[in-house]
């Protein structure tokens, strides 16, 4: 869900994609890049310059779950938030 949502606003390489999730190693970054892109939801493109670029994108398929993403994370902090509120009682 997080590759999704950093790519919502267009195309990135893997190396920005790296930056911003810190805590996920390069290895399953790429394995979740290559299932993404198998399943549909990433488009993966190569130029052909030296050093190769790699850029990812959502695909049609993709971009349709952002608001099912947002869903989930709306209800999340809903209960999060509840959750916080009982522990303070």
């Amino acid at each position: 869900m997080a590759i999704c949502c950093y790519l919502e606003n267009g195309k990135m390489r893997f190396g920005q994609l790296r930056k911003r999730m810190p805590a996920i190693t390069e290895r399953m970054l790429t394995l979740q890049l290559r299932k993404m892109e198998e399943n549909g939801l990433v488009k993966r493109t190569v130029y052909a310059e030296v050093p190769p670029r790699v850029e990812y994108e959502l695909t049609a398929i993709g971009m349709e779950l952002l608001p099912i993403i947002k869903q989930l994370e709306a209800w999340g902090r809903r209960h999060q938030q509840n959750r916080d509120d009982k522990s303070e009682n």
